[in-house]
């Protein structure tokens, strides 16, 4: 009798194990897909001056795992060329007179940037996780002590397609 439950107990344990290796990949759009998650804050001085260190946390998913670039990449074509060199692209939006209005930068000065190959041994397939992207503000004449910020986010993979556009919560800064 023990030796038949346990036979069925083994059975049932094998049937589990085959159907858990039988699951199949995600089955996501090879244009980068993105969530917004949160945005993380630490404030601190630094020689007397009000800063934020900010992480902007996103959730994407990318069908053939073509996000992120290389210092290889960007010695080449298409990515030598124009903007292609960036992958991550952030508009900074200021609330005033309770709107949110595009923070517009000096001349030359952005927030956008690269982040590194998220499959770095050349895997093709499905990827996901969070992207984390680091910002710092600073109390200066654009953004000052508890001015409230939002932000868009935007990706783009390796064959040049963009993600959709994200909008982060509301943070106050500097405080």
């Amino acid at each position: 009798m023990k030796s038949l439950l346990l036979l069925k107990l083994l059975l049932f344990s094998g049937v589990l194990l085959v159907l858990n290796a039988c699951q199949h990949p995600p089955d996501y759009d090879d244009k980068p897909s993105l969530e917004f998650k949160n945005v993380e804050k630490w404030s601190s001085l630094e020689n007397g001056v009000k800063k934020d260190s900010l992480i902007l946390v996103t959730r994407f998913e990318d069908g053939d795992g073509d996000l992120g670039l290389s210092n290889e990449d960007i010695s080449q074509p298409p990515f030598n060329e124009g903007n292609n060199n960036i992958n991550y692209f952030v508009d900074i939006l200021i609330k005033k007179d309770g709107v949110f209005r595009t923070l517009q930068l000096p001349s030359g000065f952005t927030f956008n940037g690269r982040f590194f190959r998220l499959a770095p041994d050349g895997r093709v397939g499905p990827i996901e996780g969070d992207l984390r992207y680091s910002i710092v503000v600073r109390d200066n004449p654009l953004i000052t002590t508890g001015d409230i910020l939002k932000f868009r986010v935007r990706v783009r993979d390796r064959a040049l397609r963009e993600s959709n556009t994200v909008e982060s919560n509301e943070v106050k800064v500097l405080e």
